[in-house]
């Protein structure tokens, strides 16, 4: 069964990728893509169709009902299904922009199962999964005379997947700890509070309530940083400030930020910014 309704069209941009034998025994491989711009009017109801798909909101939002799930698909997010299910998605608003992937192969089924788990997962991209990069990329490759053209999309789409279920299970961690963000809220802000002093781990997790190794689990689902990772960056930023708005030495801003020496600052800041704070003292200031 299928039914489509194309509506007002914006804009619609299809990319056929035409395949050699080869694609039948890889991972993945990728019958078309596209950009498409829709009105309000637009849908898709079908089944039984012989390949998976992949809808990215670019702008506006889409709606999609899966496997007994509806869930909208807003601007920056995802949903990956399997077309051999019923499926019925459309425009959800007054305009959906989006980007499109048809795609099979012998592990294609498994992964969009894998990411879906029992039901449907809108994955939300980002800095962790740029898709507008990804669909370059898709472009360039499958637009190449690359001999081996098939193995680098069965690459790419394998990576891309692998990514959007790692952003997913991201997503899963930190609405499981959400209530406890007011605990690591208040670690933070005796954090920045107390940066110049020597600061543990066994402190932060004290102000927060927790043990230590579930404090750990929860800052870093929350934060996106381990609480050592993210108190090194906060000193960084803070050091910077005062090597642009002070005269005061390295010395005595290694002091300040709370490091132990001038020697380990020195040797942080170059870990991070690329540069010695003397360097970016000259480079950065007016």
């Amino acid at each position: 069964m299928q039914e489509f309704c194309m509506g007002e069209v914006g804009f619609r941009r299809n990319f056929p990728v035409t395949n050699r034998e080869i694609a039948e025994i890889l991972p993945f491989y990728v019958s078309v893509f596209g950009h498409f711009c829709c009105g309000s009017d637009y849908y898709t109801r079908r089944d039984q169709y012989e390949m998976c798909l992949l809808l990215y909101t670019i702008r506006g939002c889409g709606w999609l009902k899966y496997q007994g799930q509806q869930v909208t698909i807003p601007e920056n997010c995802l949903a990956v299904i399997d077309c051999r299910n019923y499926q019925h998605y459309r425009t959800y608003g007054q305009e959906w922009e989006f980007y499109w992937i048809h795609f099979d192969g012998k592990c294609a089924v498994d992964l969009v199962s894998l990411l879906n788990g029992n039901g449907l997962t809108v994955a939300q991209a980002g800095p962790h999964l740029d898709f507008s990069g990804w669909v370059q990329e898709l472009q360039r490759i499958s637009q190449s005379g690359d001999r081996n053209r098939e193995l680098h999309l069965s690459e790419l789409m394998h990576r891309l997947l692998c990514r959007a279920i790692e952003v997913a299970d991201r997503q899963k961690e930190v609405r499981k700890y959400r209530t406890l963000q007011p605990e690591i809220d208040r670690a933070v802000c005796w954090m920045q509070g107390h940066y110049g002093e020597e600061i543990t781990v066994e402190q932060l997790a004290k102000h927060s309530r927790m043990s230590k190794y579930h404090f750990i689990r929860v800052f870093r689902s929350l934060t996106g940083d381990t609480p050592y990772r993210y108190l090194l960056l906060y000193r960084i930023d803070r050091s910077k400030q005062l090597l642009l708005d002070t005269h005061m030495t390295v010395q005595e801003i290694a002091d300040a930020c709370g490091f132990s020496s001038s020697k380990n600052y020195i040797a942080a800041f170059r870990s991070c910014t690329g540069l010695t704070p003397g360097k970016f003292r000259d480079t950065m200031s007016p």
